[in-house]
C-alpha cells in the first residue's frame, strides 16, 4: 500500500532538483522523496545511483521537459530526502524495484520510459525485463545487463574491487578517512569518487546521521558473497540504449557493450567521450540529446 503527502524538506538541501513538485510517497512504512514536473502525455522516470540522489539528473530535466515529457525523479531509499532505515534487508535490488513500481502507480504512470544509472540501472534493467508491457523504452547508463556484467572479463572484476572493500566492518571509517594513515576528513571518499567536483555535495549529504550506513547497506544486501541473494534477470524485450562514458573508472566497456546479447528487442550502444562514471554531471547536454534520441524513436 502506498500513501502520498506533501512534506517540507526533511534535511537542509545540499543540492536538490528545483522547479519541480515534491511528493513524499510511503511504501511499506518507508517514505520516498519524489520530484515530478511536466504535463506531457508520456513519462520518463530517472533513477539515480550511488552516492547520488535525484539531483544528479538536474542537467537532463529541463531538456526532457522542453521535449514535452512528464518527468519523475525519485530518491531511492537511503538517498536524498528519502528515509534511511538501518536494516540491510530494505536495500535489496528487488526492494528497490518494488518501491519504483509503487511510485509509478501512485503517480499515475501506467507506462513510461525508464532511465537508470549505477544502482538504479540494476533495477531498471530488471523492471524492463519483467514488465515490458509497462516500459516503453529503457536507457542504461554505465551499467549493462547483469548477464553481461557477470560474464565480463577480469577488467570488470578489477574495477569492482571497491564493492568488497565496502563490506569490511571499518568501511565507514575508511571512507571518512579516519583509519590509520589516511589523509584527513573524507579523503578516502574523495579519492574513491575520483575527486569529482560534486564531492562536497555528496559529503554534505553523507554527513547526516545514518547516511553512510544506508549507502553501505546497499552493498551488504546485494554484493556480499554469502548473504546476498540476487535473482537472474531475464532477457529484455524493451528497446534499450546502453551508454558508456569512456572515462568510467568503475564500469568496463565490455559489460555494457555486450549487453545487447541479452536484449531481444531493439538494441543500441553509444560511447560518450569526455565523461566519467557520473556522466549526467560531466556531459549534461550531450547525455540529454542521447536520451531523447532514443525515447523519441519509441514515443507513442
Amino acid at each position: 500500500m502506498t500513501q502520498e503527502a506533501r512534506s517540507p524538506l526533511a534535511h537542509p538541501p545540499a543540492r536538490r532538483l528545483t522547479g519541480m513538485d515534491r511528493h513524499m510517497v510511503t511504501v511499506d512504512g518507508h517514505r520516498l522523496n519524489v520530484f515530478v514536473a511536466g504535463t506531457g502525455p508520456e513519462t520518463i522516470v530517472l533513477v539515480p545511483g550511488l552516492p547520488d540522489s535525484s539531483a544528479v539528473y538536474r542537467g537532463q530535466v529541463p531538456g526532457l521537459l522542453d521535449a514535452g515529457y512528464r518527468v519523475i525523479a525519485p530518491d531511492l531509499l537511503g538517498q536524498g530526502d528519502s528515509d534511511m532505515p538501518a536494516d540491510v534487508a530494505s536495500y535489496t535490488i528487488a526492494k528497490d524495484q518494488e518501491r519504483l513500481w509503487a511510485i509509478a502507480d501512485r503517480l499515475g504512470a501506467r507506462t513510461f520510459h525508464l532511465v537508470g544509472h549505477d544502482r538504479g540501472a540494476a533495477s531498471t534493467c530488471s523492471m524492463a525485463a519483467h514488465h515490458p508491457e509497462r516500459v516503453t523504452s529503457h536507457v542504461a547508463l554505465s551499467i549493462g545487463h547483469p548477464g553481461a556484467r557477470k560474464h565480463a572479463a577480469y577488467e570488470q572484476k578489477q574495477l569492482s574491487w571497491y564493492m568488497l572493500r565496502l563490506l569490511f566492518p571499518d568501511a565507514e571509517e575508511w571512507l571518512r578517512g579516519e583509519t590509520e594513515g589516511e589523509g584527513g576528513p573524507w579523503s578516502t571518499f574523495r579519492w574513491w569518487v575520483g575527486n569529482h567536483s560534486e564531492a562536497d555535495t555528496w559529503i554534505a549529504d553523507l554527513e547526516r546521521p545514518g547516511a553512510v550506513r544506508a549507502m553501505l547497506n546497499f552493498y551488504e544486501a546485494n554484493v556480499h558473497p554469502v548473504r546476498a541473494r540476487i535473482s537472474p534477470v531475464p532477457r529484455v524485450e524493451v528497446p534499450t540504449l546502453g551508454i558508456w562514458p569512456e572515462d568510467d573508472i568503475y564500469s568496463s566497456l565490455e559489460q555494457i557493450a555486450r549487453s545487447g546479447e541479452w536484449v531481444d528487442g531493439p538494441w543500441r550502444f553509444e560511447r560518450l567521450r569526455g565523461a566519467g562514471h557520473f556522466l549526467q554531471l560531466d556531459r549534461p547536454t550531450a547525455l540529454t540529446r542521447l536520451i531523447l534520441s532514443h525515447t523519441e524513436t519509441y514515443r507513442d
